[in-house]
């Protein structure tokens, strides 16, 4: 994408992470040599995940600014980044969305390093190359899904990007071709990973089929969906016995994790700095939206949204929203210090993406079973079988509880057409439901088409 960006990684992806993200060494060297035997396939490896810790990523604006598109969150920081994507009015030079793209883009230029050079080196331990490989393949089909999210069809790259000319020449695939690439990446990864669900911090089986359910979910290809979350249940991952554990502050390991970012004080996320008040040592940029449609009615909705008569059974609720002073803010990454691990996935998302799919298949005795294991952990009465139209309202409302603040709102209320009201509702164009291509990408790649209405 981005030549600049592009090119970078061309040195290779093992060492060039920015500020606290590198990992050492922090001097780049040639991809020809630095994956030329298995000790520099390994390093190469890790700089694929430190990819994830970016700023630009799970370091914190995936999550975070993605969530305040939607009706989760509101702007009350400086940044006019943010303030444009509170009021729904993006334009192609926000620096968020060039971020997110180019965070991605160098990420899935340090996978396709992996995945060229790695089938060339020799002196592996048994079965390790098929298992970084099959990471690298993760890696790239996660990246690609959260690409295809927020902006439709992008373009596909599968091999690192050399030169200046190879990158002016790129053009954009459609969606469907996107999700082919995702899945043939994921059945890869599936047959090359042997790690269990004991591995949570990298890419295991049990992740593989993870991103699969929910990459079938964004298909509508239901039964697809409902089959892979219904493996990964039959892997003997648990809910953790209290929604606030999945939340700890230095990233304690629960039953459910399937795959997070890990992060560390010198290796730190920006989330809790952005939700936090300055109070309590953050910059306070978001805050949970008041009113009716608001999250905090949602998670208590005899507050009407109202924060100073907020007093939600859900647990969920409780450890979600709370107040410093006279901040309300989301409190569900409570660590300034930026130390907190990052769910990519989770077993709580897996349940609900199995009770969507059963729902859609009009299994709706399964499908409410599903989901209520999770009001049930929340300390709320399960919801009884309704219609297929009730049971899927309600699905949809707890993803919004459950997920709340961890970047999941936008992308839901995209696919699943809830968009369209919240745009009426506040006079948005309809063509702000998927992202702009960022302008520096159009300035140097002729081939480039920008989406409608930019």
């Amino acid at each position: 994408m981005r030549i600049k960006l592009l090119l970078l990684l061309s040195a290779v992806g093992v060492t060039a992470c920015s500020s606290v993200l590198d990992v050492p060494p922090t001097s780049s060297v040639p991809s020809e040599t630095a994956i030329a035997d298995a000790v520099g396939a390994r390093a190469a490896l890790a700089g694929a995940y430190a990819g994830l810790q970016s700023t630009r990523l799970y370091g914190h604006t995936i999550v975070d600014w993605t969530d305040l598109l939607s009706d989760n969150l509101r702007f009350v920081g400086t940044f006019d980044n943010y303030a444009d994507a509170d009021a729904n009015q993006l334009r192609a030079d926000n620096t968020s969305v060039a971020g997110i793209w180019n965070g991605a883009y160098d990420a899935i230029n340090r996978a396709n390093e992996l995945i060229q050079k790695v089938p060339n080196v020799t002196d592996f331990n048994a079965g390790e190359q098929n298992e970084i490989l099959g990471e690298a393949h993760f890696l790239r089909a996660l990246h690609y899904h959260n690409l295809a999210k927020l902006w439709g069809g992008v373009p596909l790259r599968l091999e690192p990007v050399k030169t200046a000319a190879e990158a002016a020449n790129i053009t954009r695939a459609t969606s469907a071709q996107v999700y082919t690439q995702i899945l043939a990446d994921l059945t890869l990864a599936e047959t090359e990973i042997t790690a269990g669900r004991s591995q949570t911090r990298q890419a295991s089986l049990g992740a593989a089929r993870a991103l699969e359910a929910r990459v079938r979910l964004y298909q509508a290809d239901w039964a697809g969906a409902e089959a892979a979350a219904a493996v990964v249940e039959g892997m003997g991952y648990v809910l953790a016995p209290n929604f606030s554990d999945l939340f700890d502050a230095t990233g304690n390991n629960t039953t459910e994790d399937i795959f997070r970012v890990t992060f560390t004080p010198t290796q730190a996320q920006s989330l809790s700095f952005y939700y936090l008040p300055k109070a309590l040592g953050g910059r306070y940029e978001v805050a949970p939206t008041t009113g009716a449609t608001g999250i905090i009615a949602a998670f208590d909705p005899a507050s009407g949204g109202n924060i100073a008569l907020y007093a939600p059974v859900d647990k969920r609720g409780v450890w979600s929203i709370s107040r410093a002073g006279t901040r309300t803010y989301a409190a569900k990454f409570r660590n300034p210090t930026g130390d907190e691990d990052i769910h990519v996935i989770r077993l709580g998302e897996v349940i609900l993406i199995r009770a969507e799919a059963l729902a859609q298949l009009n299994r709706l005795p399964e499908a409410v079973a599903e989901y209520n294991r999770l009001r049930v952990r929340a300390g709320l009465a399960p919801d009884p079988v309704g219609t297929q139209a009730a049971v899927l309202a309600a699905i949809a409302r707890e993803r919004r509880l459950e997920l709340a603040f961890e970047g999941d709102r936008w992308p839901d209320m995209v696919r699943t057409g809830q968009v369209l009201a919240f745009f009426a509702l506040n006079a948005v164009p309809v063509t702000q439901a998927i992202l702009p291509i960022p302008q520096a990408e159009l300035d140097v790649v002729p081939g480039l088409t920008q989406n409608p209405g930019y």
